[in-house]
């Protein structure tokens, strides 16, 4: 980690820093880090919701358990597999746009 030695000090107005403290929280992260990543002009993205993990897991049980049934119904011919098929794209497809906008 670098040293870090030069500090500045910056006056906000109230609402001024009730804004910066509430991008910051959404963020989830410390308000210098916020400055840093700003002036190194990083994306500041919103902190996902602690339930996302679980949500895409649970995305990729669904696929992986759509995709086991997939594999008997075409060892037995029972089942229409191009429809099974695509019901697996969509999930990835799902959890695809789930990743993206927090990542």
């Amino acid at each position: 980690m670098k040293k870090r030695i030069h500090e500045i000090k910056i006056r906000f107005s109230r609402d001024e820093f009730a804004t910066l403290n509430a991008q910051v929280k959404k963020a989830g992260i410390s308000r210098e880090q916020f400055c840093r990543n700003a002036i190194q002009g990083v994306a500041i993205r919103e902190n996902p919701p602690a339930d996302l993990h679980k949500l895409i897991w649970e995305i990729r049980r669904v696929g992986n358990n759509i995709d086991q049934i997939l594999m008997v119904a075409n060892t037995k011919g029972i089942l229409n597999i191009p429809d099974f098929r695509k019901a697996i794209d969509d999930l990835r497809e799902v959890e695809k746009l789930i990743v993206s906008q927090y990542i």
